[in-house]
């Protein structure tokens, strides 16, 4: 019994199958939500429910794109995501390579700091951040939440960013410092470009946090001018009507940039998050 269980759990098959269960489980709702997207109305309050559209239908989307505030929340989300994204990087490369290449007393610690703000749960920073963003007058700006999301995503940046620059030939950095290059331009004309494959692997992982991201949002944003589109989703849900179409086709709707921005980096991602993990 048990060498046939052995068999059975080496055999590449069993491996596939394992994870084409696990695709299965995960892609069922994103598939039930595309689907809902091209229901009509009424098909989506009908019970029991229909898992494919009768009379597959684009007016969801005619909505969500044409009859909604959806394309101001979008741009929103955008300002929010791209800003935050260039923050956080411009300041993690230097400060990563700054850990990871002058050495000091207390460096492990300034270094566990960093993740250790990551310790506590967000939620339950809400208060004292509210209060601090109240008193500096950045309640419903963009600016509170690029802050907010700065300080959510730069301390894994930075861990992430170090483990690329640790594992960097210290002699291409001399060699350019010997041809006339100042510490600083070394860093900015050989390590950034050879780094930027981890790099870029950051920067998307850090736009998509912040894409995605919802606590803050709804909690220091109250005007539609400046809600990105997680909040934004909000305006289909009503006191007597959930409008289950234009929700779905609002998540389609922002979900598919993504995606797409995804599938193409995918390479990139994957190379950057493996190349500080092997020692040059």
């Amino acid at each position: 019994m048990r060498h046939a269980l052995d068999r059975i759990l080496s055999d590449p098959r069993t491996a596939y199958l394992l994870l084409s269960l696990m695709l299965i489980i995960m892609l069922s709702p994103i598939v039930f939500t595309a689907f809902t997207s091209f229901k009509t109305r009424e098909e989506t309050f009908r019970f029991p429910p229909t898992y494919y559209p009768e009379t597959p239908t684009l007016g969801a989307y005619k909505e969500v794109i044409f009859e909604s505030p959806m394309p101001r929340h979008l741009t929103n989300s955008l300002i929010i995501a791209v800003g935050t994204t260039i923050l956080v990087m411009v300041g993690s490369i230097f400060t990563a390579w700054g850990l990871s290449r002058y050495r000091y007393k207390g460096a492990g610690l300034v270094l566990f700091t960093f993740i250790a703000t990551r310790i506590m749960p967000p939620i339950s920073l809400l208060v004292p951040f509210y209060i601090i963003m109240s008193r500096l007058h950045l309640i419903n700006t963009y600016g509170a939440l690029i802050i907010l999301n700065t300080f959510l995503c730069y301390p894994l940046a930075v861990w992430m960013i170090k483990s690329f620059f640790d594992t960097f030939p210290q002699e291409l950095v001399d060699s350019a410092i010997v041809d006339g290059c100042s510490r600083t331009g070394a860093f900015l004309r050989i390590v950034v470009p050879v780094s930027a494959v981890g790099i870029s692997a950051v920067a998307i992982i850090t736009f998509l946090w912040t894409w995605n991201e919802f606590l803050f949002a709804i909690i220091f944003t109250n005007t539609r001018e400046v809600q990105p589109i997680t909040v934004g989703a909000h305006y289909f849900v009503g006191d007597e009507l959930v409008q289950w179409d234009s929700i779905a086709a609002t998540a389609m709707f922002t979900a598919v940039p993504g995606l797409l921005f995804f599938s193409i980096a995918q390479r990139a991602i994957v190379r950057g998050l493996t190349a500080g993990a092997v020692k040059g």
